[in-house]
C-alpha cells in the first residue's frame, strides 16, 4: 500500500472522508510514527552504507538513521565488534595507540565507529544496519516496512485518530490491535531471516588475542 492508500483506508474506516480535522499530513506522520515504532522494536528495516576510509583516521560516523549494527567490513573483510576491554588488550591498555594496517575489530562509542588498527589505507568501509524509516511526505512514496505488513498500519492510525476525536474507547480498541500487529510483525520478520537453514545456537564469543602495542 501507498501512504495515500492508507490514509484513504483509514478515513472511510473512521467514516471521515474529507475531514479537515485529520490533515493528509499529519496521517503521513502517524504512518511514519508507526512504523518507526515497530523498526525500534523489532529492526525490521535494513540498509547497507558504504564510506572510504582516510589513512591514519580511526573514527567514523554511525550510519544515518541507524538503530543497530548488523555487519562492518573494510575492504570486503568483515570485522569483530569488541568492546572497550577488549579494546584495551588488542592495544596494551594503550587507548591512545595509532599503529596503523589492515582493521579487524571495531567498537561503537557515542554514535561514533572506531577501527583497529586504524586504517593504514583509503578502502571501502561497509556497514550493514537496522534503520529507523524515511519521513513520509507524499501519497506515492515507497514504504520501507515489508509490504505485507502495511495494512497493519491503519489500526496504529485509527488509534491516534480516535484519540484526537476524544473516543478513547475506539483508541483502545484499535491500539490493542496495533500491539497485536507488532507481535505479528516481529515473529514473521524473526521466521523470515530463519528461512532454508535450521535454527542453532551461534557462539560468536571471539577472545581477542592481537597486540598491537604502542
Amino acid at each position: 500500500m501507498t501512504p495515500g492508500e492508507i490514509v484513504e483506508a483509514a478515513r472511510n474506516r473512521y467514516n471521515a472522508v474529507g475531514d479537515s480535522f485529520w490533515s493528509t499530513q499529519e496521517i503521513y506522520d502517524l504512518i511514519y510514527q508507526a512504523i518507526s515504532e515497530v523498526a525500534d522494536e523489532g529492526l525490521v528495516i535494513e540498509r547497507d552504507y558504504t564510506t572510504t576510509t582516510v589513512s591514519d583516521t580511526q573514527e567514523y560516523d554511525f550510519p544515518t538513521a541507524a538503530i543497530a549494527i548488523k555487519r562492518v567490513t573494510w575492504n570486503g573483510t568483515k570485522l569483530t565488534k569488541i568492546d572497550m576491554i577488549e579494546d584495551d588488550v588488542v592495544t596494551g591498555l594503550n587507548q591512545e595507540t595509532t599503529a596503523t594496517g589492515n582493521p579487524e575489530y571495531y567498537w561503537v562509542w557515542q554514535n561514533t565507529i572506531s577501527l583497529r588498527p586504524v586504517p593504514g589505507s583509503a578502502e571501502t568501509l561497509k556497514i550493514w544496519a537496522y534503520v529507523y524509516p524515511s519521513e513520509i511526505t507524499t501519497a506515492t512514496q515507497v514504504l520501507e516496512l515489508p509490504v505485507q505488513f502495511h495494512h497493519r498500519l491503519i489500526n496504529y492510525v485509527l488509534h491516534a485518530m480516535s484519540a484526537k476525536d476524544s473516543n478513547y474507547e475506539a483508541s483502545k480498541f484499535y491500539l490493542a490491535l496495533w500491539e497485536r500487529d507488532k507481535v505479528f510483525i516481529k515473529q514473521s520478520m524473526r521466521r523470515q531471516k530463519r528461512a532454508d537453514k535450521f535454527t542453532t545456537v551461534k557462539d560468536e564469543q571471539m577472545i581477542v588475542e592481537t597486540y598491537l602495542g604502542g
